[in-house]
């Protein structure tokens, strides 16, 4: 929350943009497992959803470039804060997202579309996988939240809600 919100005062700009880069393990572990800290954990979902809320920013697209966290929990919480959400459902080759291409578009055109954005970051990172990273598949998609959020039933989001509460309390077993 605390660089969410340095960042926004500091670099104040007409869109924002967030990607969270480290290793994911989807809804239930959450993402940013620390290897040379193991005992610190990660960050939950419930977790980054504080972290966005007390941020204060509403992002163009929130994306992980990070194994595991395109699932539907993730976006449907994502969708209070970003319009899009670009992540990869499977594990993801160690070299991560190709940033060259889409990051010097953008600077040359500050009003491309979000989602042309992220069909670069995805298009690229599978080239580049496919070219670096033989026999390693790679995934990574770009959903529009607004759209997920009305094609999920209610019911199921409700489910979705009450078992990130669960998750977020330690109630597995539950």
């Amino acid at each position: 929350a605390k660089f969410i919100q340095w960042c926004h005062k500091n670099y104040q700009a007409n869109r924002y943009e967030l990607i969270l880069w480290d290793h994911g393990s989807g809804s239930v572990s959450g993402y940013g497992y620390d290897e040379k800290n193991p005992r610190s954990g990660s960050m939950s979902l419930a977790g980054i959803n504080e972290a966005l809320k007390a941020g204060g920013v509403e992002f163009d697209f929130i994306g992980f470039d990070a194994c595991l966290m395109a699932t539907l929990e993730t976006g449907l919480m994502l969708d209070k804060y970003a319009d899009s959400m670009i992540a990869s459902a499977e594990t993801e080759p160690g070299i991560g997202w190709y940033y060259t291409r889409w990051l010097s578009e953008l600077s040359a055109n500050p009003a491309m579309p979000t989602v042309e954005i992220g069909r670069m970051i995805v298009d690229d990172f599978v080239s580049t996988c496919a070219s670096q990273t033989r026999g390693q598949s790679a995934t990574l998609s770009v959903v529009d939240l607004a759209e997920l959020s009305n094609t999920v039933p209610e019911s199921l989001k409700e489910f979705s809600l009450s078992l990130s509460e669960l998750i977020k309390n330690d109630q597995y077993q539950q």
